[in-house]
């Protein structure tokens, strides 16, 4: 199975106030990514699922799929800085800073998952802090898709930003 890398997050929005989860995360070149993030008190919260220049965002609690396009809006809602995926990957692997983001990678420069990493986007930040590394049990051709699972109530991506301001607790703990 595919390498899962556990991280404990810490996500600021710039406004003083910082939230933090943990995040299992899987990531292949150019735009494939699989997170989920787990709250503090909980299970798995979200699902982020993302390959081929589209994205799902799954909603566990509300069996809901949020589904799009990737751009630089489609992980803000759950990272709090605007990123493509692949902006994303590209961070994640080689430590690339996309234009208008600051990166800042600890770790191996053979493309594997860093030890630490941290994105800043004027002021708003989000940091990962490697707690762990897993074998995941997928195969990991069903990773980094962007197609939502079966059985799901399905709604556009764009509805998913306002989903999440209105339970903000349930994107990465308290406040």
């Amino acid at each position: 199975g595919p390498l899962i890398v556990v991280y404990k997050t810490a996500i600021d929005e710039g406004q003083g106030a910082r939230r933090g989860a943990k995040l299992a995360l899987w990531a292949e070149r150019p735009d494939r990514l699989h997170a989920e993030l787990t709250a503090p008190i909980g299970g798995v919260s979200y699902i982020l699922d993302a390959g081929g220049g589209n994205v799902c965002v799954v909603d566990v609690s509300a069996a809901t799929a949020y589904v799009g396009e990737d751009g630089p809006g489609a992980i803000a809602a759950l990272a709090g800085v605007r990123v493509s995926v692949a902006d994303a990957v590209a961070g994640l692997l080689d430590g690339i800073s996309p234009a208008g983001l600051a990166v800042t990678r600890v770790g191996r420069a053979d493309g594997a998952l860093p030890e630490k990493l941290r994105i800043e986007d004027g002021a708003r930040s989000f940091a990962l802090d490697r707690v762990r590394v897993l074998r995941g049990r997928t195969d990991p051709r069903a990773l980094g898709t962007g197609v939502p699972p079966d059985k799901l109530r399905v709604r556009p991506l764009t509805n998913f930003a306002g989903e999440v301001a209105r339970e903000p607790e349930r994107a990465g703990g308290e406040r």
